[in-house]
């Protein structure tokens, strides 16, 4: 009796060259989606962080009867830090706060490595720039927030020391830019949150340059003086009223002034 050849129940070299063609097709449908559910999250945090510091801002103001300085003194007339610095005790930071205490009342982001510490709430997850510890160099912690100096410095005099009130901002609060993104490191240039210091390093825009932001840019594009949009589609910002909302790459120089400046008195281009 002859014995039957078994046939082999295994995949021939044509079979899975089908399979791996399939899964290199799915994952190729699958990255796309991916990345947008990433960018989605992103963009959601970075909304929330925005909220957040806008709303500490505007505690900070029902607190005292003005807002912080973008740099400077507050709020007495001595010691100096930044908007973010003050803003501290009401984003459950008030340790870090008290810690650049130099003297009763009076409050420095230099005394004690204020400086130095990250915060999760002020690093956007998107944006990469800050390296892997967020740190410039090691010893200045970043942000990737900036306050427009519009709002919260002193344009007549040009110094970042402002004592600007809600009742200032004429053009509304709703129609104000008060926060924007800001790449942490920018063509080599830091965004210290805490750097006490009239220059590109401290966490501001609209101080030497009223242009719009950028969208995306490469580093060796970046310019330190605007923001710099961290995702596709724009730029988040918080408005005065605590909102945020992404403003597309498209908006014209004109618009974007009216909406950093907060009392023009114009009201803001079909672009906005």
């Amino acid at each position: 009796m002859v014995a039957r050849a078994r046939r082999s129940s295994g995949f021939t070299l044509f079979q899975l060259l089908v399979v791996l063609a399939m899964l290199a097709i799915l994952i190729g449908l699958l990255l796309p989606a991916v990345q947008k559910v990433r960018q989605a999250a992103a963009r959601i945090q970075s909304s929330n962080n925005l909220k957040q510091i806008m709303l500490a801002s505007l505690n900070c103001h029902d607190t005292y009867g003005k807002f912080p300085p973008l740099v400077g003194h507050f709020p007495n007339d001595r010691g100096l830090a930044t908007l973010f610095f003050y803003i501290l005790p009401f984003i459950e930071q008030d340790n870090l706060y008290q810690s650049g205490e130099v003297e009763k009342g009076n409050y420095s982001s230099w005394h004690n490595g204020a400086y130095s510490k990250v915060l999760k709430l002020y690093v956007a997850p998107q944006d990469s720039t800050g390296g892997q510890n967020n740190r410039f160099e090691d010893w200045l912690a970043l942000t990737s927030y900036a306050a427009n100096f519009a709002v919260f410095g002193d344009r007549a005099g040009f110094t970042m020391q402002g004592t600007s009130r809600v009742a200032s901002i004429t053009d509304g609060l709703s129609n104000t830019i008060f926060f924007a993104e800001r790449y942490q490191v920018c063509n080599g240039t830091p965004n210290g949150w805490a750097f006490a210091g009239e220059s590109t390093w401290a966490p501001a825009f609209a101080f030497l340059n009223e242009g719009p932001f950028q969208d995306r840019p490469a580093q060796h594009d970046c310019d330190p003086t605007l923001p710099q949009g961290l995702l596709p589609g724009g730029i988040m910002v918080g408005l005065g009223d605590a909102s945020v909302r992404s403003v597309s790459p498209k908006i014209s120089p004109r618009t974007w002034w009216l909406a950093i400046t907060p009392d023009d008195g114009m009201p803001l281009g079909n672009d906005w």
